[in-house]
């Protein structure tokens, strides 16, 4: 989606693009001729959070040789793993989190607020002047909280409760009679300066403790995928500053693994982390050696039915050649988990069909690495496609068909799969981009 929006922008060629706003709904607009792909590079944001940590924290003892980076942003939190042991940064733990990030602590203080005045998604003042309303309210929840959201929990601030002034437009509406009613919610409203404060222990129940213990949960998963131990962890991110998210981390750790791992760092200035390392990784991106497959990625084929490898129930007779084949055979690639060459994998398939004129090759994820078969039983795709090969492929001379080899490469050492597909007849070739080391789930 990122490149496809920077193709329509015109950003990696000298056409055009698109250059003023183009509603939700729209029918397709045409992708640009030209696009070089080859102009965008693609980070990853969990390598590049990491990246950053690594040159803007200060750990005690020596630089930490195997370390796990959280990136806890607005919307999401990304953990992975990485070995700098021989100098380079090689990734040992693909990237994995879930979609619980800083802001669903902002949606828990607005559904808080909302009860205490009796109007839920505060409809009736939204309705009063919405274009106003919603802005009052974006600039109460997203900017006026958003700071002390990050502070809260820090003991040398003693910051035990949040204040905050309510805006002017919304007091009006509400009137003060309503927010004296917040009493009964355990929130504090004083009218001589329109404030609400909201004590620690109803700031940790109702807003944090939801969106943290999402974030612990899946800080526990990364502990338990780990085969070695890990030196320190950075956290990073918009919400990965904020001390009370760092004390239940810390925690959590103590709690799961046994043991007080007390070298947990926060680099200044966290949320630009992403930003500031994927500057660094353009610079440098050797810097990233190695990486590990998130998923087990492949093609379908149908190759000649072998009875000790492949289910009866896929054996089909190819007409043309009156051999019996397997068909949705998934021919993999890279498996989930495999450490990623930094080489271009190949294989050669040969049209179903001695009339077949295109060739579309289907590219496949799954997060299973046993899966055998792209469709089950019922005929129901059971991989996920992530893109496609589209190739023109003539035979005006009536080539036989296994003669008519089609090449298909794919390279995965990069941050997304480069994939492309060479007709052995006319050389033609065709190429794509796809996502990589994606949620699977």
């Amino acid at each position: 989606m990122m490149r496809e929006a920077v193709y329509m922008a015109g950003l990696t060629s000298d056409g055009p693009g698109i250059t003023k706003f183009t509603p939700v709904g729209s029918p397709a607009l045409p992708r640009p001729e030209e696009v070089n792909p080859e102009k965008l590079s693609l980070a990853l944001e969990p390598e590049v959070a990491a990246i950053y940590a690594q040159h803007q924290s200060e750990v005690s003892g020596t630089p930490p040789q195997r370390y796990m980076v959280v990136d806890i942003g607005g919307g999401t939190v990304d953990i992975t793993v990485h070995d700098k042991s021989n100098g380079k940064v090689s990734v040992v733990l693909p990237p994995m989190g879930n979609t619980c990030g800083g802001t669903t602590i902002n949606e828990a203080l607005s559904m808080l607020l909302g009860k205490a005045v009796g109007d839920g998604d505060f409809q009736s003042f939204i309705e009063s002047n919405p274009i106003s309303a919603r802005a009052t309210l974006n600039k109460f929840f997203y900017e006026e909280f958003e700071e002390r959201k990050k502070r809260f929990g820090d003991a040398i601030e003693c910051t035990n409760e949040i204040a905050l002034s309510l805006p002017r437009t919304f007091m009006k509406h509400y009137g003060s009679g309503k927010l004296h009613e917040a009493s009964k919610l355990n929130m504090c409203y004083d009218p001589g300066d329109d404030s609400l404060s909201i004590g620690y222990d109803l700031l940790e129940e109702k807003i944090f403790k939801s969106t943290v213990d999402k974030i612990i949960e899946c800080v526990r998963a990364a502990f338990d995928e780990l085969t070695d131990h890990i030196d320190t962890v950075y956290l990073v991110g918009g919400f990965g500053g904020c001390k009370f998210v760092r004390q239940k981390i810390e925690e959590a750790i103590a709690q799961h693994c046994g043991i007080l791992f007390d070298n947990i760092v926060c680099p200044k200035q966290p949320d630009l982390a992403v930003v500031s390392g994927a500057v660094m990784w353009r610079k440098d991106p050797t810097i990233i050696q190695s990486r590990v497959a998130d998923a087990t990625y492949g093609i379908e084929c149908g190759p000649v039915f072998d009875p000790s490898r492949h289910d009866e129930y896929y054996k089909f007779l190819d007409v043309e050649d009156g051999v019996q084949c397997c068909r949705n055979v998934f021919e993999v690639f890279v498996l989930k988990g495999e450490v990623i060459k930094n080489e271009v994998y190949k294989t050669t398939i040969i049209p179903l069909y001695q009339n077949t004129t295109k060739e579309c090759i289907p590219i496949y994820s799954t997060a299973d690495d046993s899966v055998s078969y792209t469709r089950d039983k019922e005929d129901k795709l059971i991989v996920r496609e992530i893109g496609e090969l589209i190739l023109e492929i003539p035979n005006p001379d009536n080539i036989p068909r296994n003669k008519r080899q089609i090449d298909v490469f794919m390279d995965f050492s990069g941050t997304e799969i480069q994939a492309r597909a060479q007709y052995s007849l006319t050389g033609k070739e065709v190429k794509t981009v796809c996502d990589f080391l994606t949620n699977q789930n």
